[in-house]
């Protein structure tokens, strides 16, 4: 069964949406294929049918992770196409990143779905393996080299310049921490659970003000 048609699948998608969580929650190795099951609704030998073993599945889950990345954030499906944002002129590179910026901080500010991921994007962080390789090969860095290639544009550099790259990251990193660090900051400004609109507003514009500092630097 292709990758599409498990997503599709309704005892397909909530096994990946049950071991999302669990993988995150517990890791790989603590986490078993009863309790997937058990949390899906499912029989144990559904994760089998559908992806073979426990392995299969978590693999199956970083690539709808990445998927999703890609479709959200409107990415590239390949790391060779930002290569084509080189001609661009600095006007239409900025409102190019601007929009992703917008994209990406709506999804990791104000939606529940990027909290399901992150506990398992931040375990393969930390400890990588081959669910990691689909993660970067596949969403990752299409990511940052589009981010890179638009910085580049901006900044009259080549993308392959180490400070613009480290440009990108740190953007990637000010958009990525509203969502890791979401917790201390919204006790320190009492704001509850969730961001409020106007702040998540505020987030956004205050990030925006770095892209607009980048066409600015020398």
């Amino acid at each position: 069964m292709t990758e599409p048609a498990r997503l599709e699948d309704e005892t397909a998608g909530k096994l990946i949406l049950a071991g999302m969580e669990l993988f995150g929650e517990h890791g790989f190795k603590g986490t078993t294929t009863r309790m997937i099951a058990e949390a899906a609704h499912s029989n144990i030998g559904s994760i089998a049918y559908y992806f073979g073993n426990k392995r299969g599945l978590y693999l199956a889950i970083a690539r709808h992770i990445a998927e999703r990345m890609r479709t959200i954030f409107q990415l590239p499906d390949t790391p060779q196409a930002p290569s084509q944002l080189a001609g661009l002129d600095r006007n239409e590179a900025r409102r190019l990143l601007e929009g992703l910026v917008r994209r990406m901080m709506h999804v990791f500010v104000r939606e529940q779905e990027a909290r399901r991921w992150l506990m398992l994007v931040m375990r393969e962080q930390a400890y990588p393996s081959e669910a990691f390789d689909i993660l970067y090969n596949e969403a990752f860095e299409i990511a940052h080299l589009t981010i890179t290639s638009l910085i580049a544009v901006l900044m009259e550099q080549k993308p392959t310049d180490r400070r613009v790259i480290i440009e990108a990251h740190t953007l990637v990193g000010q958009i990525v921490f509203f969502l890791i660090g979401r917790t201390p900051l919204l006790r320190r400004l009492d704001c509850g659970d969730d961001y409020p609109s106007d702040l998540a507003e505020m987030a956004e514009q205050v990030v925006l003000s770095h892209v607009a500092a980048l066409q600015r630097r020398p």
